[in-house]
């Protein structure tokens, strides 16, 4: 079962109608104007390639030439549309796809192939595919290895050990009571050589409390929040939790068995480079999560697998497969719609997140073509500066209220948003906190986040405004992209590497000429990140009218990055 993901599904996407006429009860228009707003902004996009990993082949290198599907259930009576379990898939089908995958140019794996190849730099063959099938679920002995011997192609089967070692209660509501596989049975599969095992977690394919609002997020990332106490996990705990779970799992699958497990395939996908170091120190060095490819570091080591959904035929599993090889071959941009949201105006004087305005913000902003959310992590009081409220719980400010992780978490599973969190960069500038510091704060707390905003106000306009940039204005680029530098070490080890992650530099683009525009993009090639101007054509068409002149002037491949 998948939280998120790429997926392989024959469901074709919807565009929602805007809404004209936005209110919130109980907050007057000139208030919603201020915390509610889209504004005419250019997003440009900064994909360059990221340098290669000095010794092991890395996954995102490797994941150029390698498709990965996951399958789960395999019934016989899966309906074609709307069928109770969104992950099955029909016994024909499966078979229908096996068949043709046989005699065609695709190269079916075994995991070893892959170890090796990371391990010894080694490239794997074109259109390569590994067919991995999660949760234990009894199909996989009845349906999908028959399949597999018939067939003759080796699948991989990831087992969440507790499951079946008597932990039912998760497995029994998403596959029914008597669904699991049993040890005797995977015992036949492994002797076989068409079946390799990997673990799924011991006890980690479930939700865990998140925060105080009661949401349930993915325990291998989430710092479990106690209610009774008031209080998060502590980093120790948090690791000592999953390192025990891990090794834990492996050691179980490598006894019943009789193997030597190398591998996790994380529920839900979720994983962080953190979380990817703990299951190396358990004896995992092989990591597979879900969704796009991957560009956080050249290092990361974690491959990417498409969920299969929605019962796809051999056409649309062949397709695809295509489009993901191709899409881990290609920078992808994208038009960024955006909603910029203060969290002060969903707290109530108690400082308690109001369910009800929360509520009503969601539902507005489905109906609007959007994509994005940009939340403000902080405030800060305009008239006293060392006045600061956090959204995150952190001790680095002197008041924090703890709801940005709901607001992000319910944006992202109710309203389809990519989550970015917003915050000023004067608070290292001018106040010199620690920006990595509260970056660990903000992010080992909210790791589903797709990406942060760093507001530099007009602290860049002299590298806009220039076409040479002064000594001055070097030393000012320098400090604000050592700390964006730091800020990206901190942020790709506790991210969920399932998403994009993207770091953007938010600057004010009153009164500006543009000159240095083309030199700010050429600063930032190497980053996969954003720039992201503020400006508004109907207060400023002439500075607008100069920016459209400067983009012009840039090249195809310039405009692409």
């Amino acid at each position: 079962m998948a939280w998120g993901g790429q997926a392989i599904t024959t469901t074709a996407s919807v565009n929602k109608k805007p809404m004209h006429n936005l209110d919130l009860k109980g907050v007057s228009d000139a208030d919603f104007k201020e915390f509610l707003f889209l504004t005419c902004l250019l997003l440009l996009s900064l994909t360059g390639h990221a340098q290669p990993f000095e010794g092991n082949k890395s996954a995102a290198k490797l994941q150029q030439q390698l498709v990965t599907l996951t399958f789960h259930d395999v019934r016989d009576d899966v309906a074609q549309t709307g069928d109770r379990d969104i992950y099955a898939i029909q016994t024909q089908h499966l078979s229908r796809f096996l068949a043709w995958l046989k005699n065609s140019d695709w190269q079916v794996l075994r995991l070893e192939q892959v170890i090796e190849a990371q391990q010894r730099g080694l490239s794997l063959p074109e259109k390569s595919v590994l067919l991995t099938f999660d949760d234990g679920a009894l199909s996989s002995y009845t349906r999908v290895f028959p399949l597999l011997k018939h067939y003759q192609l080796p699948g991989v089967f990831a087992i969440p050990t507790s499951w079946i070692n008597g932990n039912t209660k998760d497995a029994y509501e998403i596959y029914g009571q008597g669904n699991l596989m049993t040890w005797k049975q995977m015992q036949e599969m492994q002797k076989s050589g068409f079946a390799e095992f990997v673990s799924h977690s011991h006890n980690l394919h479930n939700g865990i409390l998140a925060n105080p609002q009661k949401n349930m997020q993915p325990a291998a990332i989430t710092h479990e929040y106690d209610p009774i106490r008031h209080t998060y996990e502590t980093d120790q705990a948090f690791e000592e939790r999953i390192y025990q779970d891990l090794s834990r799992s492996k050691a179980i699958l490598d006894q019943q068995l009789g193997i030597n497990t190398r591998a996790i395939f994380w529920p839900y996908g979720a994983v962080t480079k953190q979380t990817e170091e703990i299951a190396m120190r358990a004896g995992l060095p092989l990591s597979f999560s879900l969704g796009d490819v991957s560009d956080l570091d050249a290092d990361i080591q974690t491959f990417q697998r498409a969920i299969v959904m929605n019962n796809p035929n051999l056409e649309t599993l062949h397709g695809q497969m295509n489009d993901f090889l191709r899409d881990a071959q290609l920078n992808k941009t994208a038009r960024k719609s955006f909603v910029l949201l203060d969290p002060a105006f969903l707290v109530d004087s108690s400082n308690t997140l109001s369910d009800q305005k929360l509520g009503q913000f969601l539902d507005q902003i489905g109906s609007l073509k959007t994509n994005l959310l940009i939340l403000n992590a902080v405030t800060v009081d305009p008239s006293n500066q060392q006045h600061i409220v956090a959204y995150f719980p952190t001790s680095l400010f002197p008041s924090s209220i703890d709801v940005l992780n709901r607001i992000a978490w319910q944006s992202k599973t109710r309203a389809g948003q990519k989550v970015y969190a917003q915050l000023p960069l004067s608070l290292a500038t001018q106040q010199q906190i620690d920006f990595a510091a509260i970056m660990k704060d903000l992010l080992k707390n909210n790791s589903a986040l797709d990406g942060v905003v760093l507001d530099t106000a007009d602290q860049l306009n002299c590298a806009l405004n220039q076409v040479e940039w002064g000594e001055a204005c070097k030393i000012t680029i320098q400090d604000l992209m050592r700390i964006k530098s730091r800020t990206t070490q901190e942020s790709h080890r506790l991210v969920n590497i399932s998403n994009t992650f993207r770091t953007i530099i938010k600057m004010s683009a009153q009164d500006s000429n543009f000159k240095g525009l083309k030199q700010l993009l050429v600063l930032n090639m190497r980053s996969n990140d954003y720039l992201y101007l503020e400006i508004d054509p109907d207060q400023e068409p002439k500075a607008f009218k100069k920016l459209l002149r400067e983009i012009s002037t840039l090249t195809p491949s310039e405009k692409q990055n």
